[in-house]
């Protein structure tokens, strides 16, 4: 059996400086994660950069 999975739980981090946070899922193979989303502490929209990984997921 091969051992961990093809995705990965990673936590992606506001570029305003703000420091929030939320967790996405992404491929393990693909390039490193950045959302446009809503910053609900500055509230604007901004980017959002892939801070770390989290946890493998097998689904």
């Amino acid at each position: 059996m091969a051992k961990g999975g093809k995705f990965v739980l990673v936590l992606l981090e506001s570029l305003s400086g703000s420091g929030h946070r939320f967790a996405a899922v992404r491929p393990k193979l693909g390039d490193k994660l950045e959302k446009y989303r809503f910053d609900p502490w500055v509230r604007q929209w901004v980017v959002y950069r892939e801070k770390k990984k989290l946890k493998s997921l097998r689904s």
